[in-house]
């Protein structure tokens, strides 16, 4: 990896305008997440990527928990398709739906109106295929102790209910809601078919979780809305509002579209969880806001964790639609690789692989006495009819006399060493996202119960976290936030300075992924990137960290007219590979061609 001059260095950068005043050692009471409690709404930011709402607090200790509510809410419904019930996956969906009016009494967070003419006018879409008085009493009751729900079954699972607040997560296990694949990661090539099979179970389980909704409930999109009713105080407010206003849940394009009442939200935000493959935001250009975010079921649903440097499970909320096996995985990712190919190469891509033994030792189930010379794991010696060609092989004669006919390797490693042949006139960007951080909590607005600096966090919770990076990288592909100019520079407070709003929380995000494969045309780009974890941007000079994204940031909230400057700084001295808009920069004076032409 190149050595950043110091020329190029962001401290001189920093040095020119004055140095940013670093942060005071802060003791265990205040720590980066402590609260401050604020008693207005007047510090909402405008840099905000998601207004959402908190998801939920715990029973027990009244500890929030680190989840948005509609994430929470199509993580149950999805779990309540196995009950093939429209009437319980409708309840579901709508189990919390008042929760944002923010209505305490005696300590407790009500969240659920008696009132049945309420129920009719909004569910009246479904008066013909649901019941709609059966809805109304499982969404009412799904905290009932005795007699415990759908809905409360799934809640008190090992989906939604707690896993940890300060020690790492328990490994995940197959349960009643969760399907859980368990990998043998060591190596390079193992890690780069790990990223191929999340970025395959993602989309895979888009168009399936699409697929039972419909079946279920006629929709193939579910949109969540919050809307302002700012003068409601009492759940009984809100109830009239949405009376007074006709609000109703509608089907539109086969999308549910659920109207959600909310004290705080200032403006109308949505949340759409749908079968594509991408993170879409909706920019509002005139407000210079976000409006909205597509989210794909399958980046919504689904993680891996990573337990060390050996071990991955791949682990998906289960809709009852059976488990999707490695097997079947694996042969639509090397089915999609060979359609991308020219014909000459497609002819014999993948002759020799056998997927059966590629999952077994995937799983830790392929038995030898040999040991594969990439990874260490049990392996097969290489035969000679099995050497695929080489592109530029002269130049890796030190790899290519590493794997000479007799050498012992892994089917997984052998896989990953033949897509890595095939593409490597192109290269491949292979990432997994990690959890973003969320620094500096505080309150924005005073809420009974809120204002402990604790979160417990779940699967559900870690998902969602993964998500708030997938928003941030989305960024860059959106169309009106993907060139920044001096006309457009209100575009840099999302890149240097992106807020989370969580109501009644306000959170500091920083981005976070694992770098498996970086775009190399020509050379071995799996053998040659590094496996790097917890970064912000992966660069082609080196990698942006965290930290260092911290100090930007508060160098950006001191000196905000250098905002367009610093992105290009970032991009001069980090050459990111993703994440970073393209700037433009003009700089004052005549061009010479037009003091020429004059």
């Amino acid at each position: 990896m190149k050595e950043i001059g110091k020329e190029r260095s962001l401290d001189v950068y920093f040095e020119n305008f004055g140095r940013p005043t670093p942060r005071k050692s802060r003791s265990k009471s205040n720590k980066h997440s402590t609260m401050q409690l604020i008693e207005t709404s007047s510090s909402e930011p405008n840099s905000a990527l998601i207004k959402g709402t908190i998801a939920r607090t715990d029973p027990i200790s009244g500890l929030p928990h680190l989840d948005e509510l509609t994430h929470h809410l199509i993580a149950v419904a999805t779990a309540s398709l196995k009950f093939n019930s429209p009437d319980v996956v409708l309840a579901a969906l709508i189990h919390d739906y008042f929760k944002p009016v923010f209505d305490f009494k005696n300590g407790k967070w009500y969240h659920f109106i008696t009132d049945p003419d309420l129920y009719s006018q909004l569910l009246s879409e479904f008066d013909d295929s649901t019941n709609i008085s059966n809805v109304a009493n499982i969404s009412q009751w799904h905290h009932k102790r005795k007699n415990c729900n759908e809905i409360c079954q799934i809640e008190n699972s090992e989906l939604i209910s707690t896993l940890e607040t300060s020690v790492p997560f328990i490994l995940p296990t197959q349960r009643e809601y969760t399907v859980v694949h368990h990998l043998r990661v060591l190596g390079k090539y193992r890690m780069f078919i790990l990223a191929l099979l999340k970025e395959k179970l993602a989309k895979t389980l888009s168009e399936k979780y699409s697929e039972r909704f419909q079946k279920i409930l006629g929709v193939s999109r579910i949109r969540y809305e919050y809307r302002p009713v700012n003068s409601a105080d009492t759940l009984e407010d809100a109830g009239r509002i949405i009376k007074e206003n006709d609000w109703r849940i509608e089907v539109k394009d086969n999308m549910m579209v659920i109207p959600l009442p909310s004290r705080f939200h200032k403006d109308a935000f949505y949340f759409e969880y749908y079968e594509g493959t991408e993170v879409v935001l909706d920019v509002d250009t005139k407000a210079k806001a976000i409006r909205g975010v597509k989210v794909p079921f399958g980046k919504a649903l689904s993680t891996v964790y990573l337990t060390g440097s050996q071990d991955a499970y791949l682990l998906y909320v289960d809709a009852g639609f059976g488990s999707l096996s490695l097997e079947y995985l694996l042969d639509d990712v090397l089915s999609d690789l060979k359609q991308s190919l020219s014909e000459k190469k497609r002819k014999n891509a993948f002759e020799y692989v056998d997927l059966d033994k590629v999952v077994k030792s995937l799983s830790s189930d392929l038995h030898s006495d040999e040991l594969c010379a990439l990874c260490g794991e049990p392996g097969e010696p290489i035969e000679s009819h099995e050497k695929v060609s080489s592109i530029l092989k002269a130049k890796f004669t030190d790899t290519w006399l590493l794997l000479t006919c007799g050498t012992s390797v892994c089917p997984v490693c052998k896989l990953g060493f033949e897509i890595e042949e095939l593409f490597r006139g192109s290269g491949m960007n292979k990432h997994i996202v990690q959890e973003a951080l969320l620094e500096d909590y505080h309150l924005i607005h005073s809420i009974p119960i809120f204002g402990k600096e604790h979160f417990m966090k779940s699967i559900s919770s870690k998902i969602w976290l993964e998500l708030l990076s997938e928003i941030y990288y989305s960024l860059h592909n959106s169309k009106e936030l993907q060139k920044i100019t001096k006309r457009k520079e209100w575009v840099v407070k999302f890149y240097l300075n992106p807020k989370v709003l969580f109501y009644p929380y306000v959170a500091d995000l920083i981005p976070q992924v694992l770098t498996v494969a970086l775009r190399h045309p020509k050379k071995k780009f799996v053998l040659q990137s590094g496996l790097h974890s917890n970064i912000v941007f992966p660069g082609s000079e080196k990698d942006l960290t965290p930290e260092e994204f911290s100090a930007m940031r508060r160098f950006y909230i001191s000196h905000p007219s250098t905002g367009i400057h610093l992105l290009q700084k970032i991009r001069n001295v980090y050459s990111p590979v993703f994440g970073v808009p393209n700037v433009e920069i003009r700089k004052g004076g005549v061009s010479r061609a037009r003091k020429r032409k004059g």
